[in-house]
């Protein structure tokens, strides 16, 4: 054999390559492969395949891979670690649920130095020229991971998360924010072609940032799932369900007069009110109220404004319809009332200690107060006593008398 340490190197590896074990005089005594060497850092040299019986080298570890601060890990059964195990453990060991992301991770990679634990990345370019090599041409997925589910007992006790995170803010830190997942959608290509809607979600160079599926591409055997996204507390609440910054959507910036759509939805989509009502052994599942839109054609369409001291009922164009204005301290509120029967449907005045019963109407000027009811008794003359009086009406700082007759004297 070759003479101790003057054997041909691998032009990948750097430094003292170390395979063969041997004695001052040569004489081999064990060999081993790079891997099978403790603390010896495995470098190889990429074959170019990517499938095993094409020719590529596969390393497997059947039990547990713990990296950078994580090999500090005793790695034992026990959840309750010392002061001197990882510092994730650590940490969590603080807390009401103790260190158990350790305990139960079948690899884990905690940052030694405050820099990225985990990174990874994958092209379009690569899936691309990629297709001889794999037999298709695949997704640039960056990370991918499945939570299965497939625990049939009854009640199952197993609980299947495709991806948990959780984003620590400790005491004493008030200065820069905490996030528990930030998502960036990042546009170098300019504009998209195309608008994305309700009813074409993609448009061709479309940047997004989030994108909520269901099904995962199956062709059969699933069925829709329940909710999109669901706020819980577990168990402190949120402030704030949604917020969306005064610059985050283009088109406005919160203070001028544009226009920017937080939320689009299709014709039939509704915003639902649950009662808490328990139908069926389950608690909310009766609708109190909702809003929705059935307009076709833009046309027909309609729009709701808040303005200053205004609530502005428009066309879709924004030509007021119908408007209700807004006091600081009103006196006086109106109410308009449906009815059913002989209940007279009306608007009614409902005035406070302060304020007053009447009821104002207010043509414009040179308009008319127009009431149009069915003319009968065409060519009788009007009889001279009213049975029903007279009704009392301003108009224009002017007292009239209008006769109330009855319908015997009135004809029907």
């Amino acid at each position: 054999m070759s003479i101790f340490n003057t054997y041909q190197k691998s032009p990948l590896l750097q430094g003292d390559e170390v395979l063969v074990i041997a004695d001052s005089s040569g004489r081999r005594t064990l060999t081993a492969t790079a891997s099978q060497i403790a603390g010896a850092p495995a470098c190889s040299e990429a074959t170019g395949y990517f499938y095993q019986n094409k020719g590529a080298k596969i390393s497997r570890f059947s039990d547990r891979v713990l990296i950078g601060g994580a090999a500090k890990s005793s790695a034992d059964s026990e959840r309750d670690l010392l002061e001197k195990e990882d510092w994730l453990s650590q940490e969590m060991n603080k807390t009401s649920v103790g260190p158990w992301a350790m305990q139960g991770a079948q690899s884990a990679s905690l940052a030694a130095f405050g820099n990225s634990a985990f990174v990874a990345a994958s092209r379009t370019t690569d899936a691309k020229n990629a297709v001889e090599q794999l037999g298709y041409q695949p997704s640039s997925i960056g990370v991918a991971s499945w939570g299965v589910a497939d625990d049939t007992s009854t009640l199952t006790t197993t609980t299947a998360y495709a991806y948990y995170g959780e984003a620590w803010r400790l005491a004493g830190v008030n200065y820069q924010p905490t996030f528990g997942m930030e998502l960036e959608a990042v546009n170098f290509g300019g504009l998209a072609i195309g608008v994305s809607t309700p009813y074409q979600p993609n448009v061709g160079g479309g940047v997004y940032g989030v994108q909520l599926g269901v099904g995962g591409g199956q062709t059969a055997g699933t069925s829709d799932a329940a909710a999109g996204i669901v706020f819980v507390s577990n168990p402190n609440s949120w402030q704030t369900g949604i917020v969306f910054g005064s610059t985050s959507l283009s088109g406005t910036n919160g203070n001028d007069t544009g226009y920017g759509a937080a939320v689009s939805l299709a014709r039939n989509h509704a915003i639902e009110w649950h009662t808490p009502e328990e139908v069926s052994g389950q608690k909310g599942g009766n609708v109190g109220a909702f809003i929705r839109s059935t307009v076709t054609q833009r046309d027909k369409g309609v729009r709701q404004e808040f303005v200053d001291q205004n609530v502005l009922f428009s066309n879709i164009d924004g030509k007021t319809i119908f408007s209700i204005v807004s006091q600081e301290d009103p006196t006086n509120n109106i109410q308009v009332q449906s009815a059913s029967g002989p209940q007279a449907a009306g608007i009614y005045i409902l005035n406070e200690n302060t304020g007053s019963p009447n009821l104002g109407l207010f043509p414009g000027k040179g308009g008319e107060l127009q009431i149009t009811s069915p003319v009968s008794n065409n060519g009788r003359k009007l009889p001279s006593i009213p049975d029903g009086g007279f009704l009392h009406i301003n108009i224009n700082g002017q007292d009239y008398r209008i006769p109330l007759m009855s319908p015997e004297q009135a004809g029907e």
